[in-house]
């Protein structure tokens, strides 16, 4: 129920803050950068922290599964390079070049706005909220809704399209045009299977946090 509850949530302040947006005069910048994350970020840490301190066991690690290894940095680096790569080819397929998906931090000012919107928001802090939400939380509540049914290896496969789907689903709103929207959506979910499929198998989502920052920093990196 957090899940859903959280994913709606995000969605409903996304189109209110586009709305907003759209028919506004004047806008502070940095006000507009910080309500970008935080109509995302406070719903998804809102659903996890409930379903693991309300209705869990207060203990992320079984609920969220929120533990790593190296073996998850070996797979998580490997994951979110593969998948960076695949973005890179659709991005080619479907346009002819490959630009990074428009992405762009025009005239940079070195300060901390700077750093918090380039380095801290996109590469740290948002794989590490949307991969609690997605791979810690939503992956893990389809399955135990669909185990019941389907079984177990149905359940897992249902569990990661679905946490993919939607993860593709959230980031078409970042989109500023058909095309756009479709190299997004491709991209997102394919970085979403991978992302799932780590999370899936070894029942932590350490893996698919390091593949998130890996994939994101990647085009970060590409963009400066």
């Amino acid at each position: 129920m957090e899940s859903g509850v959280g994913f709606v949530a995000a969605f409903v302040l996304i189109s209110l803050l586009t709305g907003w947006l759209r028919g506004a005069v004047y806008y502070d910048p940095h006000l507009v950068l910080l309500s970008s994350y935080a109509v995302v970020w406070v719903p998804f840490l809102g659903a996890v922290l409930v379903a693991s301190y309300i209705r869990g066991t207060r203990s992320l690690a079984r609920d969220i599964g929120l533990r790593i290894t190296w073996l998850d940095v070996f797979f998580g680096v490997g994951a979110g390079l593969l998948a960076r790569a695949a973005a890179g080819l659709v991005e080619i397929a479907l346009t002819g070049r490959m630009v990074g998906m428009g992405v762009s931090f025009g005239d940079a000012v070195y300060d901390g706005w700077w750093l918090f919107g380039t380095i801290l928001a996109p590469v740290l802090l948002a794989p590490f909220i949307e991969e609690l939400f997605f791979r810690g939380l939503l992956l893990r509540a389809v399955h135990r809704a669909s185990i019941g049914l389907l079984g177990s290896r149905t359940a897992t496969v249902i569990a990661i399209l679905v946490s993919s789907l939607l993860f593709a689903l959230l980031h078409l709103t970042q989109a500023a045009n058909p095309m756009a929207a479709l190299i997004l959506g491709v991209s997102a979910f394919l970085f979403g299977l991978a992302a799932a499929t780590i999370a899936a198998f070894t029942g932590r989502i350490g893996g698919s946090i390091v593949a998130h920052i890996v994939f994101n920093g990647a085009l970060v990196l590409t963009s400066l």
